[in-house]
């Protein structure tokens, strides 16, 4: 039996037919004063499948437009519901610009469509973007298969977080070919990559020292201890390794094996190779302690470790060179939410070769 939806249209605006979007916008700006002027650099795309999110992206698209003024559509899409229905809702987002009275102001525009008006989700979008303005799509939780190739191929960003997927190695090939398959070269831009950027750097800051960095060419082993964080994030976090000091997988073996128990009992180690043919091992262990992530890295008898705690405002970070240096410290811990993070995604230009290099790394490794 079909699930009841629950959803709250409360703060999504002013009701209207599908097919008057465009005059009713018309109205909402021409019953404005004169501070406000419409602006839009950037159609902004949210599609999401939980009716309880709306409520929080059409916060995320009013914060965001103050920053990036846009044309925001977003989309609740239930494709198992039993019958047919698609409705639609309007918005202005308006914000103060400088000290005078001006105000910017961003449409946002509300659909739901249920059952099979699903299917008609890129003509949604199509009719509906502002004319030659790139289009950013957020994709909430899993890709759809398959993937609508004239939907992907007018998207010039797609923003995903590979941590809320319920399987990543699956979707991680789906999304390489929307960037190799289609042709395009759609920018991808991974929530949980951006996450991961206090670790990158903080990690890179440990061979900072004259004595520490040699060590980055005589690594033996990288162990990543999950608390409170996902494991496709740890793999994103090996690949990054791997794509800086030119690692290559020296097996791909089953994903399984990557991943050890809670003791690290009856899994093998897996590896890489370097470019001298060493081997660096490296596993991803869950934490007894539920509310700690680290990662440990071995070279010799050198250690370099940096863990973080839940909720903790700063790293630790602990570097033992024999005779050189023993030493602990703390590092800062920049904590961004969701809105935070895609800000910083909106903000950058070009693509994120580093994340496309880290994800070539890693999917040998990841067998379906």
């Amino acid at each position: 039996m079909e699930k009841a939806v629950t959803f709250d249209p409360s703060g999504l605006g002013l009701p209207v037919e599908i097919g008057l979007i465009d005059k009713e916008l018309g109205k909402l700006w021409e019953s404005s004063d004169d501070t406000k002027t419409r602006a839009s650099l950037i159609n902004f795309v949210i599609h999401t499948g939980d009716p309880s999110s709306l409520k929080a992206d059409t916060e995320i698209i009013s914060t965001i437009a103050a920053k990036h003024a846009c044309r925001a559509i977003l989309i609740f899409s239930n494709p198992s519901a039993p019958a047919p229905a698609a409705q639609a809702w309007i918005n202005a987002h308006c914000h103060q610009t400088g000290k005078g009275e001006r105000q910017l102001c961003s449409e946002q525009i509300t659909f739901r469509l249920d059952g099979e008006s699903a299917n008609a989700l890129p003509n949604i979008v199509f009719s509906h973007l502002d004319t030659d303005l790139p289009l950013c799509l957020w994709w909430q939780g899993d890709l759809p298969e398959p993937l609508d190739e004239t939907l992907w191929s007018w998207v010039d960003r797609l923003i995903y977080d590979s941590a809320k997927w319920s399987r990543p190695v699956h979707q991680l090939h789906l999304v390489r070919h929307l960037t190799v398959g289609s042709g395009k070269g759609t920018v991808l831009c991974d929530l949980n990559w951006t996450r991961l950027q206090p670790w990158r750097y903080a990690l890179a800051s440990l061979f900072d020292h004259s004595a520490a960095f040699p060590k980055l060419n005589q690594i033996d082993s990288i162990n990543v201890e999950l608390g409170n964080g996902s494991r496709i994030s740890a793999m994103l976090l090996l690949g990054w390794f791997a794509s800086q000091l030119n690692w290559t997988a020296a097996n791909s073996g089953e994903s399984q094996s990557l991943f050890r128990g809670r003791q690290g009992e009856g899994r093998p180690l897996d590896e890489f190779l370097s470019p001298d043919n060493r081997k660096i091992s490296f596993a991803i262990t869950e934490s007894q302690n539920q509310e700690r992530n680290a990662v440990l890295i071995r070279c010799g008898d050198s250690e370099f470790e940096l863990s973080h705690a839940a909720n903790a405002e700063f790293f630790e970070a602990r570097i033992h060179i024999p005779e050189t240096i023993d030493s602990r410290q703390i590092l800062p811990f920049p904590r961004r939410n969701t809105t935070d993070t895609l800000l910083a995604e909106l903000s950058r230009a070009g693509r994120h070769p580093l994340y496309t290099k880290s994800l070539e790394k890693i999917l040998p490794l990841l067998r379906r």
